[in-house]
């Protein structure tokens, strides 16, 4: 019988991995055939296969198999995005996969991560499923960490307002001055939302096609863009939300006015195939009280269904109450005329002491192991009335409680309660008996193993707090100030505080058996119907605190952590390659565009201009073998992509700012790159001899230019570094060689590599003189000798008037180059 959790071998490989090194050597384990050794290893977790890997090297070469680990996998995180993109037929990287995986969850347990750099400046983001999308300079960006992380898509602004435009025969109305904001909403399915301002011409929400394959078509209406799947009109933007499939999109505000003479959420549902509405009118959350998302409300869409959330049951609290509950409305997406009836869901009793209303935390998180929805619930309480206050996330899945009426249950105990005398008609309190909790899903802060050794943080000091469920992980980012010295004036630095624990082995002593050494699977625990509750038998450690970075690392970690040593508000998702904030002041006067912190856990995102904490560049194992000569045989590792540049090299391309208009990449003649580049013209289509002519002055362009933020570059593959999946404690996670003591001439010889060939600036020419240039410049090298040199092409005055609308960027990292590398 496969089991998920770790076995009694398992904990053995874990804690003692020498011992098991030891046996093998007196019991011949590293000699058994390749079957026995599969039959165990797809019984065991990715923790325990990963610690038996680690043991001895002949284990080590058995455990590469990728059929084992792909059952590994399958038996623990099938839910997982990285495991999903093992399985495409493209990405056949199972062993791979399952070592990232170990490796970023024993980085974010520890709070060790394994870089940390400022990843763009933005006024907005969002981040989902490996996607980081932005708004920068008035366009979309988004960054794909698992596919071609070296550059970044961009989606011109300009787009929506000709879509506007078009629409709302408002041509020669709306200019790019027309769009007063661009605020991302949200990211999922392939599909970014965007809420964009036009001032007197209204609101609107775009769904934004954001994926690698080419439209089809694009929407019925002539002039349209085909990536715009839906554009949608806001009737109110008071907290304001969207949630979106790949199939439905639903937009909320809290806008609606109930019978109480409050607000209350005002739904609208539309089909994205189509862009046409679902119901006929408005949907209202009658008797839903919640207002607060993320701390008394949450809404999702799962498998078609929507769901809202609520930990509000009235809009006066009662003042004789047991029990409380969440308020839950579901209802299929597609249904025409949905019943939008309340139920509910146990929560808590009272009498398990008052909330601290100021830590409280909602929302939806997805079991990567079950797929099961869950409802994820942060509470600081004073248990049992006491002194102490302790925070506990609470974890309930939807699959697996029944949904109750909203009047069924009792309103006060059956016991003689004195307080049952105060109740009158127009009472409103309820009682149930308490339910049963199991271990996986309660995580109480404390008792922790080390909380006499490490801070612990007040509200006002912890500028965001989440929770990952499937990693068990409390992540909090909190803030320190200090003086440096020689200044009088505080700054602040932001740390990660993490709370995490280990699942513990589900064998246990059997006292019934008189062997003293007899051992059992743990009994489940039952409920109050006497029926045994899934995963009860899964116990964990008691949780440990870990806080990064400590006291004596370098300033200049703590001013990528914090620019400015001024933290302001902080925004932050957490995601499975780690964790994104927007922090720090306006980047310049004037702008609403500030620092994104990556803090990555995962080893195989980098890039060559990061240092190290000593200094010393992390270079890629690939460049350390060209320059000394040598191979180095590694052992199978995780593939990713780093583009090759140096840090002064990436300055001197960067320019002044990131906000600069970027250059287009032409896509018209010339070599076309490896993966075809989405480019797209609201206008006319250029006559196809003036298109030819700039094809050509264009490819002499890219043979010339060096890659820099504020030139398109063309998709290609990029080297591949060798990580060992079992990981250690070096840099060899990305492939980087342990720290090097070579000369900063080193650094330089990357640099002059003939990948990148000399610069090209565009600024500093015009059009017809830069093309004019290029082609003596290629007149020279291809026809040297011959007197002959190719004519200078007049410009296309089309190509003045219709601009591409979709490109691809370096990635804007590269151009920051702010980072380092931890291990």
């Amino acid at each position: 019988m496969c089991h998920t959790g770790p076995s009694r071998f398992g904990l053995l490989v874990d804690r003692k991995p020498h011992l098991v090194s030891l046996l093998g050597m007196f019991t011949g384990l590293e000699l058994l055939p390749f079957d026995v050794v599969y039959q165990v290893a797809k019984r065991l977790d990715i923790r325990s296969y990963e610690s038996l890997a680690r043991s001895c090297k002949p284990l080590y070469r058995h455990l590469q198999n990728e059929h084992s680990a792909r059952i590994v996998l399958q038996a623990t995180f099938p839910r997982h995005p990285w495991v999903q993109l093992a399985q495409s037929p493209s990405h056949a990287d199972q062993r791979q996969t399952l070592g990232r995986i170990h490796q970023c969850h024993s980085a974010l347990q520890q709070a060790l991560p394994y870089s940390a750099s400022i990843i763009a400046y933005a006024s907005t983001f969002a981040y989902n499923a490996g996607m980081l999308c932005y708004t920068a300079g008035g366009n979309l960006r988004i960054l794909n960490f698992n596919h071609q992380r070296a550059t970044e898509k961009v989606f011109e602004g300009r787009v929506l307002v000709n879509h506007i435009a078009v629409t709302q025969l408002q041509v020669g109305l709306l200019d790019l001055g027309s769009l007063h904001s661009m605020e991302v909403l949200g990211y999922a399915h392939d599909i970014t939302v965007l809420h964009c301002d036009f001032s007197a011409f209204g609101q609107y929400v775009f769904a934004i096609d954001v994926s690698d394959s080419t439209p089809a078509s694009g929407s019925p209406t002539h002039g349209l863009h085909p990536r715009v799947r839906l554009c949608a009109r806001i009737r109110s933007n008071n907290k304001l939300f969207v949630r979106h499939s790949k199939k439905y999109f639903v937009m909320g505000s809290h806008s609606a006015t109930g019978s109480h003479g409050h607000h209350e959420w005002l739904l609208q549902a539309f089909h994205l195939d189509t862009a046409e509405p679902v119901h006929a009118e408005p949907l209202q959350l009658q008797g839903f009280y919640g207002s607060e998302i993320g701390s008394t409300a949450c809404f999702t869409i799962h498998q078609d269904d929507f769901y809202a959330v609520t930990n509000q049951t009235s809009l006066e609290s009662e003042e004789v109450d047991w029990t409380s509950y969440f308020h839950v409305v579901k209802f299929r997406v597609d249904d025409p005329q949905p019943e939008l009836i309340i139920k509910v869901i146990w929560r808590r009793q009272h009498l398990e002491g008052p909330i601290n209303d100021a830590w409280t935390d909602l929302g939806f998180q997805i079991d990567q192991r079950t797929g099961e929805l869950l409802i994820v619930e942060c509470r600081k309480e004073w248990a049992n009335g006491g002194s102490r206050s302790i925070r506990t996330y609470y974890t309930q899945s939807l699959d697996r409680i029944r949904l109750k009426d909203l009047k069924e249950g009792m309103r006060h105990p059956p016991t003689e309660d004195r307080l049952i005398s105060t109740l009158d008609e127009t009472s409103n309190s309820r009682y149930e008996d308490p339910g049963v909790r199991i271990n996986r899903f309660v995580h109480p802060e404390f008792p922790a193993v080390n909380e006499q050794t490490v801070k612990e943080y007040i509200r006002a000091k912890t500028k965001w707090n989440g929770y990952s469920f499937n990693t068990q992980c409390f992540v909090d980012l909190v803030t320190d100030e200090f003086v440096p010295e020689g200044d009088w004036r505080p700054r602040q630095r932001i740390r990660l505080r993490v709370v995490s624990r280990q699942e513990l082995s589900p064998l246990v002593r059997d006292q019934r058996a008189l062997c003293p050494t007899a051992l059992m699977i743990r009994p489940r625990i039952k409920d109050r119907e006497d029926q045994e509750l899934e995963d009860s038998e899964r116990m964990f450690s008691p949780s440990s605190v870990h806080l990064w970075p400590p006291d004596d690392a370098p300033q200049e970690l703590f001013d990528v952590l914090c620019p400015d040593g001024r933290a302001g508000e902080v925004r932050a998702i957490l995601g499975d390659e780690g964790i994104i904030y927007m922090v720090g002041p306006p980047r310049e006067l004037g702008s609403s565009e500030r620092a994104l912190v990556f803090i990555s856990f995962d080893p195989t995102f980098g890039f060559t201009g990061m240092r190290r904490l000593d200094g010393t560049f992390a270079m890629p194992q690939l460049e350390r073998k060209r320059k000394t000569g040598g191979i180095v045989h590694a052992p199978p590792a995780v593939k990713y992509d780093i583009p090759r540049l140096g840090k002064e090299e990436s300055q001197r391309l960067a320019g002044p700012g990131l906000a600069e208009r970027p250059k287009r990449l032409k896509l018209e003649g010339g070599a076309a790159p490896a993966t075809p580049v989405e480019a797209y013209n609201l206008g006319l289509r250029p006559d196809s001899k003036t298109d030819d002519a700039r094809g050509h002055a264009h490819a002499h362009a890219r043979l010339n230019a060096t890659p820099r933020l504020s030139t398109a570059v063309e998709d290609r593959p990029e080297p591949n570094l060798s990580i060992p999946p079992q990981g250690d404690a070096t840099a060899q996670a990305l492939g980087l060689d342990p720290p090097s003591s070579s000369p900063p001439e080193s650094v330089n010889q990357i640099q002059r590599s003939d990948r990148f060939p000399g610069p090209v600036d565009p600024t500093d020419a015009s059009g017809d003189q830069q093309d004019n240039r290029l082609d003596e410049e290629h007149g020279r090298g291809k026809d040297k000798g011959k007197g002959k040199r190719k004519a200078r092409i007049p410009p296309s005055t089309h190509a003045r008037t219709s601009t591409r609308t979709t490109w691809r960027e370096n990635a804007a990292y590269l151009a920051i180059n702010k980072g380092f590398w931890l291990r």
